[in-house]
């Protein structure tokens, strides 16, 4: 899969339900093949566990809205109400939106009924409002004192769902500003399997405020460190002594997050980030010879993301400011 992009990767694994594709598989410098058979894989949207200890809080990710998603939200609530949680954090952050009728449904259950979850503006100016209800949420009522996280990535229906509750409910909003999303679009199938999106109207948050391009702004602001956001390498062959490229940059900038490089991030492969790997290779047990393999750059990439998971500033100030919240 060299040089493949990840759809590309996906494209050739695909097939015809019940049929078997091999895989050659290299993990910890080890290669092996495996046989796998190809069935229909359903994808969760939401996540949740308890954390906090004796204070019991719930804690929710929502990756998407997709046409599971509103129903996936409703068992995860009634798990941790089961599980004893006391208290909320829903995550928004990194949730691009997608259907306003999950939000609808999702955003209903922490409104009192006839409070505005959303306003949509026609191009004629008219506007319709859209109130909680048990229309939306089969009569399904949550009252746990709740905090909601968003971020840079938190866009349309994610911000629909946010703006509610931050607006309708009082429910206190931690992060960063999002994205800025505030359109609302059909979408056409056509036969050949492409789509084309039309702007119909554009939505209003509940008190009648148009985020589009400008967010919504947290009560709490709490950024992310910035190597939170970095990409991921697409093609190890790009990290040899003497390349200049992107994919280098990004490599200084895993190095520079853990401690290691000391130089200038310019995407230049050389004696600065060669003795930097050098570092690296050796505190993790490596052979140390400054060369980027795959096993060098999937260590590095493993410990980031513990460091990223470890310094979740937003994540911490949202459990800290629910924890005060009666």
């Amino acid at each position: 899969m060299a040089g493949k992009t990840l759809t590309q990767a996906v494209s050739m694994m695909r097939g015809k339900i019940g049929t078997t594709v091999k895989l050659t598989i290299e993990r910890s410098g080890q290669t092996f093949t495996v046989s796998l058979k190809r069935a229909k894989i359903p994808v969760t949207t939401v996540d949740y566990k308890l954390v906090g200890g004796d204070k019991k809080i719930g804690y929710i990710t929502v990756s998407t809205f997709s046409t599971n998603t509103a129903k996936e939200f409703k068992t995860a609530l009634k798990a941790l109400d089961k599980k004893g949680a006391k208290k909320l954090v829903i995550d928004m952050r990194g949730n691009p939106g997608g259907l306003m009728t999950a939000a609808l449904k999702m955003a209903s259950i922490f409104l009192k009924n006839g409070k505005t979850i959303m306003q949509v503006q026609a191009r004629d100016g008219s506007t319709e409002k859209y109130t909680a209800s048990k229309k939306y949420d089969g009569g399904f009522k949550e009252t746990k004192p709740t905090t909601v996280l968003i971020d840079g990535g938190s866009a349309s229906a994610a911000e629909i769902f946010s703006a509610a509750l931050h607006q309708s409910a009082g429910v206190k909003l931690v992060g960063s500003q999002s994205y800025g999303k505030g359109t609302v679009q059909t979408v056409t199938t056509f036969n050949d399997k492409t789509e084309m999106k039309i702007t119909v109207a554009k939505w209003l948050t509940p008190n009648g405020t148009w985020i589009n391009k400008k967010g919504l702004t947290p009560d709490v602001k709490a950024d992310e460190p910035s190597y939170a956001s970095l990409t991921v390498i697409s093609k190890v062959s790009d990290l040899q002594a003497d390349k200049v490229n992107s994919n280098v940059k990004t490599f200084q900038k895993y190095l520079q997050a853990l401690g290691y490089f000391k130089g200038t991030v310019n995407g230049y492969f050389g004696d600065s980030t060669t003795s930097a790997v050098k570092q690296y290779q050796k505190h993790a047990k490596l052979t140390v010879n400054g060369k980027v393999d795959k096993q060098t750059l999937t260590k590095i990439e493993t410990e980031l993301a513990n460091k990223i998971s470890d310094n979740d500033r937003a994540y911490d100030a949202a459990m800290k400011l629910i924890e005060k919240t009666n």
